[in-house]
């Protein structure tokens, strides 16, 4: 994270030697205010703020509790098993909810693990793949700075060449949270304990028969990530892996580079997503490719951080060329 943060902040001084000398001094100076402006607005409130009981139970480890999960059994025979892993806190589709109606494969059992869920101070309640605390917060506000700054460096660039009027609320909507990813990278804890996790439920299916090139990992935003990691950890050689919205896992180490080495690959983004930024869509897919995975990549103009019905329509059919329908190997009907 350090050597990527290093190389980010060198692009970004770059950058800004490069604005200074094609932009009106004001314009450098918009910039600056908008920088003090969009970054303000990521302190950490006082209801993320732990309090000392919600520490002690954090330290304690019980916080990597998880629910049982959602489970839509198949329609029809069931030998295909999809693992949705939803995104940060999410709800509706993001917490794939939908997905068994929208994908209309009979043969195919949904299973949507819970995130453990974090209580904060107030009460308030948040679910995530990877722990959450006013540390890992003030570090996504000081580790999204570069990113911040390339955005709005573009957008300057554009502005003026555009001759569009500059003000820093004109310039607010181009900023998105181009920084909560790096939060939500997690640690190898995290990975270890949701790897666990998994295992536990892909074994599940396995004791129902379903062989293991036949159950998929897909995941929406910090699940994608989560999903491509847990598919490099498993025990397993899984069928394949989806990741919408979303962006590689960093510290992968060698052992789990070599078992995502050709396995199916669908990743998918939007060129309007404020929140995961396309780039790390596209990064992903790069990264994915370089290690030997047979990746495609969709993009979807327009499209913002959510999942369309043309996704869902591009999962199905990655999910029928990978897991076409056939009869289970024991010839019992899975419910």
């Amino acid at each position: 994270v350090n050597g990527g943060f290093e190389r980010e902040g060198l692009l970004v001084w770059k950058s800004m030697v490069g604005v200074s000398r094609q932009c009106p001094i004001w314009a450098v100076l918009v910039l600056g205010m908008v920088m003090l402006h969009s970054t303000a607005g990521f302190s950490v409130p006082h209801s993320l703020k732990m309090d000392g009981r919600a520490r002690a139970v954090a330290a304690q480890g019980n916080m990597k509790d998880y629910q049982a999960p959602i489970v839509f059994a198949s329609k029809g025979e069931h030998s295909a098993t999809l693992i949705f892993l939803h995104g940060w806190n999410s709800q509706g589709s993001g917490r794939g909810l939908e997905l068994p109606q929208k994908l209309n494969l009979p043969w195919l059992k949904v299973v949507a693990p819970q995130a453990p869920t974090y209580r904060l101070a107030d009460g308030f309640e948040v679910q995530s793949w990877v722990e959450v605390s006013p540390i890992s917060l003030s570090m996504s506000v000081m580790l999204s700075l570069p990113q911040q700054a390339m955005t709005l460096i573009d957008s300057v660039r554009r502005m003026v060449q555009e001759g569009a009027p500059l003000s820093p609320d004109s310039l607010i909507s181009d900023i998105g949270l181009v920084g909560p990813y790096r939060r939500l990278q997690g640690d190898s804890n995290d990975r270890r304990h949701n790897v666990g996790h998994f295992q536990d439920l892909v074994e599940e299916e396995i004791k129902l028969g379903i062989d293991p090139s036949r159950i998929f990992i897909a995941g929406y935003s910090q699940g994608g990530c989560t999903a491509l990691s847990a598919c490099a950890s498993m025990a397993y050689k899984l069928g394949g892996c989806i990741s919408l919205c979303s962006w590689f896992p960093q510290s992968l180490s060698e052992r789990e580079k070599r078992a995502l080495r050709g396995m199916p690959a669908l990743l998918c983004h939007g060129t309007a997503d404020t929140y995961v930024p396309f780039e790390l869509g596209a990064r992903a897919h790069e990264s994915c490719t370089d290690l030997g995975m047979q990746a495609s990549f969709r993009e979807y103009n327009g499209l913002g951080h959510e999942i369309s019905d043309q996704v869902t329509r591009d999962m199905r059919r990655f999910l029928l060329e990978h897991c076409p329908r056939q009869t289970p190997p024991n010839g019992q009907r899975v419910l």
